[in-house]
């Protein structure tokens, strides 16, 4: 049997849906509802076939920097950010840890970056967002920093040939039913929406014992002394 594609997907999930007519349900309205599916998937837990990386190499006297991706925009989660200059791992901080170390003076101080924290976004000419990633200490020279990170899934499309999910097979009846249970509170139907729901966690167990993934993996700031005391 081979992996389900976009087409596939849409098919079995107007069929959860009872079956509605592409003049009341299109195609690309269900296709949506998968690809967000399968983007939540991806966001939960750490899918090797995501897995990836990029280097900033930093200016001195410049502490913000748009993280270099395959695609615009298509970080989901840091797991790593790695000084490879000093074989130094940078450790994650919020902005409000960053404004109360900095005072607004982060011009004056410079040096090794030691932690990191999301700081915004910057429009490039796709129309789509980078991820801006601010270092502090703010670089005091050229580092080269090594940012590995789960990458957002290449949405599947119905065109010009239907294509396929990167991640395990078993999670494919996942996918179909939260997309289903998008479709049902869509229509208006929250309670089926609501069973569609309990379908795809039941499925979802089955398919993280297959895959050998214990359980969801969100990202989690760490604490310094924590760490170091481990």
């Amino acid at each position: 049997m081979s992996r389900m594609t976009a087409l596939d997907f849409c098919t079995e999930v107007r069929l959860h849906l009872g079956g509605e007519t592409t003049e009341t349900l299109s195609d690309n309205q269900i296709l949506r509802w998968v690809n967000r599916s399968y983007i939540e998937l991806c966001s939960l837990y750490d899918f090797e076939e995501l897995e990836t990386s990029a280097s900033i190499t930093t200016v001195s006297g410049t502490t913000e920097y748009a993280v270099p991706s395959t695609g615009a925009g298509d970080v989901l989660t840091v797991n790593s950010v790695i000084d490879t200059t000093n074989k130094f791992t940078l450790r994650p901080w919020s902005g409000d840890q960053y404004d109360d170390a900095t005072q607004g003076d982060s011009a004056n101080i410079t040096g090794q970056p030691v932690f990191w924290h999301w700081s915004g976004v910057g429009a490039n000419t796709d129309s789509y967002t980078v991820r801006q990633m601010t270092f502090f200490p703010t670089p005091d020279g050229a580092y080269t920093l090594t940012v590995s990170y789960r990458k957002k899934p290449t949405e599947l499309v119905l065109t010009p040939t239907p294509t396929s999910p990167v991640i395990l097979e078993p999670f494919d009846d996942v996918i179909v039913l939260k997309a289903s249970s998008k479709g049902w509170r869509a229509l208006g139907d929250d309670d089926k929406s609501y069973k569609a729901t309990l379908s795809a966690a039941a499925s979802e167990k089955i398919a993280l014992a297959s895959a050998g993934q214990a359980s969801s993996a969100p990202y989690y700031i760490h604490s310094v002394i924590g760490s170091a005391l481990r």
